[in-house]
């Protein structure tokens, strides 16, 4: 063999041993394409990883509190949440706006406390809320069997599901 076969020979090899490290060792697996596939590929995506046609995750949204005479007022996001004490229990409506741009469902668990010992929990289901409208539901949550009522009740939202 002539050494300039030889040298083609080994070129050929190494070659087929690159392409076979790149298609199956670093990558998941998955074939490498070709640099102009990559080149564009690259274009299209930005330093986070996303796409720029993805909006941006939403943050978490900040709660908000306030006061209405004996009623205590939680806004979180698109829900609001007043407590207000009574004799038996604390009066809680829960209303939902619905910013999209179809009907939803939403079940929101929030428990009112006094941040010692009192506290009850509720679900509130709100069924069809219309696309960007809104819904109330209210009920009446704890009671005296849980001790004094608290006048100045603590709220917290536990978990917001939305179907």
């Amino acid at each position: 063999m002539h050494l300039r076969t030889a040298l083609q020979v080994a070129a050929a090899v190494l070659t087929l041993l690159a392409a076979g490290c790149s298609s199956e060792g670093g990558n998941g697996g998955t074939p490498s394409t070709s640099p102009a596939a990559t080149g564009s590929a690259e274009a299209t995506v930005t330093p986070s990883g996303e796409t720029p046609s993805a909006p941006p995750p939403d943050p978490d949204p900040a709660p908000s509190f306030s006061q209405d005479g004996t009623t205590r007022i939680l806004r979180y996001g698109d829900v609001e949440v007043k407590a207000t004490p009574k004799e038996n229990g604390i009066l809680t409506a829960v209303t939902v706006h619905n910013d999209t741009d179809e009907s939803a469902n939403f079940d929101i668990v929030v428990s009112i406390g006094n941040d010692i010992d009192w506290v009850a929990t509720s679900t509130f289901r709100v069924y069809g809320v219309p696309a960007h409208g809104s819904r109330s539901e209210a009920e009446s949550v704890g009671g005296t069997h849980l001790g004094p009522i608290p006048q100045q009740p603590k709220i917290y939202i536990d978990r917001i599901s939305t179907y």
